[in-house]
């Protein structure tokens, strides 16, 4: 009798668990491997998202879901999240996990004397104990991807920065930390405050399209190989934050300069600013979420691609070293060159190759190009992505 009870224990166990894999309801383990790469339920993943600002207890926010789900992106990060009650936080987690996106959970501002404070969430009060409370309500919930401590403070607070990440990692060991700062001079400084670091260029349109290039060297040369890196590119308007209303955002060739320049700089995720400012964006949100969109569907039809850690061949540049930044992925049997123009005046690149070359494709321009042997000539016009698909003699 008891070895049928417990037969029976263990069938409808069973049961209940392949129920909950089905639904996708049960936790998931993050985390950053040696390679700098995500891996959510032992499988690697991009972080291709947009930062959102919508109370969770909204119809409307219900609404914005449905529009990012029937997008490329598969992450957001809600400045609102903690907006209403534990309930109605969850039930909007659960509407993010149905919708298979990812939430970079939000804690930024449980820092009393901050601008945006909240000083309660429901029945927990006090920074402590919202911390404990939020991370212990929802660190089991499937669509959590990371939690985000740190928006932009300055070093001030890297003592209380330092606290709450060992408070975090301790209450919940199985999801990654981020952080973004614009102080990149004092990086290192934050390196012990965060699993994920990243950045926020946005130099459209006062400053040099390279800005971007030259944060994100910045952002890996301080992480080196211990964290990973992801960049925040600009997709907002910067006028919408100023008085100067004749200014234009970004174009499509724009952002896709600025995504590629964090790519080929070595980005392991990447987290557009932002989808609400489209929503307000004096062109008009068709116009700017369609073409962010369209870059989104180009960076996530090479998500393989950018995780694969297959060997590669050497590539090196011989000219155009100056403004061209690229690195070289191997997947399915092809490389990959990915490169792109910093500079606003066209550029002649030349590339060596170590190994003998069969063909070479340049995705999303439907043309060929013909190889002199090891070596890869092009003409990158201004601010211009290639990405070249090669296929070696030998394979």
């Amino acid at each position: 009798m008891f070895l049928r009870v417990n037969a029976r224990f263990y069938i409808i166990l069973f049961v209940i668990l392949c129920i909950f894999f089905a639904t996708g309801i049960v936790a998931s383990k993050v985390y950053i491997d040696n390679n700098n790469i995500t891996i959510v339920n032992g499988e690697p993943f991009f972080p291709l998202g947009l930062y959102i600002a919508s109370d969770p207890n909204t119809d409307a926010s219900i609404r914005e879901l449905d529009e990012i789900a029937d997008s490329p992106f598969n992450t957001i990060m809600n400045y609102k999240i903690n907006v209403g009650s534990i309930e109605q936080i969850r039930h909007y987690l659960d509407a993010v996990n149905e919708r298979k996106l990812k939430i970079i959970y939000s804690i930024k501002d449980f820092y009393k004397g901050t601008e945006y404070y909240p000083g309660k969430i429901d029945n927990y009060e006090g920074e402590d104990e919202m911390v404990r409370g939020v991370i212990t309500e929802f660190k089991h919930h499937p669509a959590i991807l990371a939690w985000y401590i740190n928006d932009e403070l300055p070093s001030k607070y890297i003592p209380r920065l330092i606290k709450r990440y060992k408070t975090v990692k301790a209450l919940d060991p199985d999801h990654p930390i981020w952080s973004v700062i614009y102080q990149v001079d004092e990086l290192k400084s934050y390196l012990d405050t965060t699993d994920v670091i990243g950045a926020d260029p946005y130099p459209i349109p006062e400053k040099p399209i390279s800005m971007v290039s030259e944060w994100t060297e910045m952002v890996n040369k301080a992480a080196g190989t211990k964290k990973a890196v992801w960049m925040v590119p600009q997709a907002h308007n910067l006028s919408l934050y100023s008085k100067e209303k004749h200014v234009v955002g970004p174009t499509f060739d724009q952002m896709r300069c600025m995504a590629y320049q964090c790519l080929t700089n070595d980005a392991n995720g990447l987290i557009f600013y932002s989808f609400p400012d489209l929503k307000r964006d004096p062109l008009g949100f068709e116009k700017r979420w369609t073409d962010v969109k369209r870059l989104g569907t180009e960076i996530s039809s090479l998500m393989p691609v950018l995780l694969s850690t297959d060997t590669i061949p050497k590539v090196q540049l011989l000219s155009g070293a100056q403004h061209i930044h690229f690195f070289v992925k191997c997947y399915d049997g092809k490389f990959y060159i990915i490169a792109v123009n910093t500079s606003d005046k066209a550029q002649d690149a030349e590339f060596t190759i170590s190994e003998e070359v069969k063909s070479v494709k340049v995705l999303f321009e439907d043309r060929f190009i013909i190889m002199d042997k090891y070596h890869l000539k092009d003409t990158f016009p201004s601010i211009a992505v290639h990405i070249y698909e090669i296929e070696i003699s030998s394979r």
